[in-house]
């Protein structure tokens, strides 16, 4: 695979692709490097993560958090297009929630300018399309806003990551896009955390090996498999195969064993039904309930006021013209 380094320079300018849909594999460092993101913390990152890509409009196709730095390989649309007034409080509900320090956009200045109409309007509208399908703006509102998050939960002040994100463009082919993706989700093995990359529950192979629908939701084989009209279980299989290969190629840290590759090799590429399960009951174990969907309801139901607890509503705005100005009041 061959790769285009840049000459060094104080600060070479970032390669961005405008107005064609393009793919990107971007890396952030903790800063000093230091071991600062806990389990829980990589827990809320996935959250973060998902929440952001639902605003922004880009998609992940993979990623990795470790201790200290995150990987994620990304796809950017060409356009943000045009979204109405009701999907912009869609995507900015996903996002924004009360006022808070430090954060001065919120879901309800969002909703007063857009019932406002007219100038104030258009300007949220800028605003928010702005910070849509771009990814500069991708990774500092998710950098960003889980520094705030991390230093109120941790009560530190200062910077969390380590000068600007770096960036790599990637070439839109299967060899480049699985070359990479393979990369990033490796990153634990090489790291030793894990002998087999399904193992690690922060990746996006090791998220997608958890989950009920397995890989025919892994966003990385779901474009393959659009774009190659190739049934998803052969990639799926494909890519387990390219991972242990790759895996097993002796390099700087961890390595995956002879003994895992050849079994991978042997099973072409697929999982057992006992493999699939083990990397459920990682996600079983951290959830409240587990059950039949009726014992589940029925429970929920019984235990409603207990843990479920209506939470009190809130007034909704009214707004009046008085001339050139809009006024808020609540009913």
């Amino acid at each position: 695979m061959m790769q285009l380094i840049p000459p060094k320079s104080r600060r070479a300018p970032r390669i961005l692709v405008k107005g064609a849909r393009a793919y990107y594999h971007v890396v952030s460092r903790v800063v000093d490097r230091s071991f600062r993101l806990a389990d829980v913390d990589k827990e809320v990152f996935r959250g973060l993560l998902g929440r952001v890509v639902a605003f922004c409009g880009v998609r992940v196709l993979t990623y990795a958090v470790l201790d200290n730095h995150f990987h994620l390989l990304v796809e950017v649309p060409a356009s943000p297009g045009e979204p109405d007034d009701e999907e912009l409080r869609r995507r900015a509900r996903l996002l924004y929630g009360k006022e808070r320090k430090g954060q001065p956009l919120s879901f309800f200045r969002i909703d007063r300018a857009l019932a406002a109409g007219g100038e104030t309007r258009e300007r949220m509208r800028a605003l928010l399309i702005g910070r849509m399908g771009s990814l500069p703006m991708f990774v500092k509102i998710l950098k960003q806003r889980f520094s705030i998050i991390h230093n109120r939960k941790h009560d530190r002040l200062g910077t969390l990551w380590e000068d600007r994100f770096h960036s790599v463009l990637v070439e839109d082919s299967v060899a480049a896009l699985m070359s990479v993706a393979a990369y990033i989700d490796l990153n634990a093995v090489r790291a030793g955390i894990v002998q087999d990359p399904k193992d690690y529950r922060f990746s996006g192979y090791g998220e997608a090996a958890g989950t009920r629908r397995g890989f025919s939701r892994f966003p990385l084989f779901e474009r393959l498999a659009a774009e190659h009209a190739e049934p998803i279980g052969q990639i799926a299989a494909l890519y387990r195969r390219r991972l242990f290969v790759s895996g097993s190629n002796p390099g700087k840290g961890g390595t995956v064993s002879k003994e895992a590759m050849e079994r991978a090799l042997r099973q072409k590429g697929a999982m057992t039904r006992g493999e699939s399960l083990l990397c459920r009951l990682r996600y079983m174990t951290r959830g409240a309930i587990i059950g039949s969907k009726v014992f589940i309801e029925e429970w929920a139901a019984q235990n409603k006021e207990r843990y479920f607890p209506k939470r009190p509503k809130r007034p909704k705005p009214l707004f009046l013209e008085n001339g050139e100005s809009s006024l808020c009041r609540l009913r």
